[in-house]
């Protein structure tokens, strides 16, 4: 396996259970168990697979139930890539003793090398949540990841996808898993809608979501005002046909974004989001006060919201109120330590109360946030470009 070094193979094998040999033996067998188990585990400290892997077959052949040299062997040979021949060594040792999670998992991967894909599900399925080294589960999780995705099971995909990400958030591999594992359920519901709804208020929502994604406003407007004159109160419709109406160019197209964020109210009132743009939409005219009280009722929907506590900090700046202003820009750079805007507006606000290093960094971090910022969207830009989409 790509991931499962060389160098952490001797620590799964000689944590598998400890060197014994079987009472059942003969005084003279026992002792050359002995012997042999010895050398195997000098072997295999000094890294030579090669040389403890004869000697495991005559450990075997002395004691065939011996469950240490079952397992040692078919992971040494699992490792060399025989699978073929590491397989009835990892199911004697599982038969022997069926908790042995870390071999059911590498016979799990074995068996899909070979082929034996319903197998090699069931396996995994049962070590996966067993597993407690992190390079073992990645690779176990990784594998049942293909084989849950092959056989059309993206629910179970993503939900082991889900806890890979949390048990390592920053591992390229696994983001990219997941990442996969999200654009084959978005398409299965795309095409599972054509099949039931093709002129539904859902599919066109379902559409213009699309379009946004590719940056293309236009369509994307055009199938939000469809879903709507399908279904006016489909949840969601109204908030994002808003949000595509405040990124126009036009003014005049822009100007509706209000309307939009007062509709999507009017179908709930308790959305937080909708709250929000319209504190937004406000503000904008100067109507500090509206805004003010648009934006504590989001808020108050969604008390850590840190782009709302700051949008909020700077319609009290607004309003000449710096203490409220200060305590809610602190609120929303520890609630998310990546907002840029938090950073720059209190990083401002703390040179103007005379408070030099503070705002320096906040100012520093402004800048490293915003340069992971501007290099990520760069990328999102350079994908939407002609040619380098799929």
């Amino acid at each position: 396996m790509r991931k499962l070094r060389r160098k952490a193979f001797c620590t799964l094998i000689l944590s598998l259970i400890p060197l014994a040999a079987t009472a059942q033996s003969s005084p003279d067998a026992g002792s050359r168990l002995r012997q042999l188990e010895q050398q195997v585990a000098q072997d295999l400290q000094e890294r030579k697979p090669e040389l403890a892997i004869p000697l495991l077959r005559q450990i075997l052949s002395l004691d065939p139930k011996n469950l240490n040299a079952h397992a040692n062997l078919g992971v040494l040979l699992f490792f060399q890539k025989d699978y073929s021949d590491a397989l009835p060594q990892l199911h004697a040792a599982l038969d022997l003793q069926p908790d042995l999670a870390k071999i059911e998992a590498l016979a799990g991967i074995a068996e899909k090398r070979t082929g034996d894909t319903a197998a090699a599900q069931n396996d995994l399925e049962r070590a996966f949540p067993k597993l407690e080294e992190k390079g073992i589960q990645k690779e176990a999780g990784l594998q049942l990841i293909e084989l849950d995705s092959s056989a059309g099971q993206l629910g179970k995909a993503a939900a082991v996808a889900e806890t890979l990400e949390s048990l390592s958030p920053q591992d390229p591999q696994i983001l990219l898993a997941a990442y996969q594992i999200s654009l084959q359920m978005t398409d299965r519901n795309l095409l599972s809608m054509v099949i039931v709804g093709p002129d539904s208020a859902e599919m066109h929502m379902m559409m213009a979501d699309q379009f946004a994604r590719q940056g293309d406003g236009a369509n994307a407007i055009g199938q939000y005002r469809a879903a709507i004159r399908l279904n006016p109160h489909l949840p969601g419709v109204h908030f994002e046909l808003a949000q595509q109406l405040r990124n126009s160019d036009d003014p005049a197209v822009k100007s509706q974004a209000e309307q939009e964020y007062r509709a999507a109210l009017r179908v709930n009132e308790f959305d937080a989001k909708a709250w929000r743009g319209l504190g937004e939409v406000v503000a904008e005219k100067e109507d500090y006060a509206s805004a003010k009280e648009d934006y504590r009722k989001a808020l108050a929907l969604q008390p850590r919201d840190s782009d709302t506590e700051t949008d909020l900090a700077i319609t009290w700046m607004a309003l000449n109120d710096t203490h409220q202003a200060l305590l809610l820009l602190e609120s929303a750079v520890k609630d998310d330590p990546t907002n840029i805007t938090a950073h720059f507006r209190l990083s401002t606000l703390y040179r103007q109360l005379g408070r030099p290093a503070d705002s320096e960094r906040e100012m520093e971090s402004f800048r490293h946030y915003k340069a992971i910022k501007d290099k990520l969207g760069a990328t999102f830009q350079q994908m939407r470009l002609p040619g380098n989409s799929q």
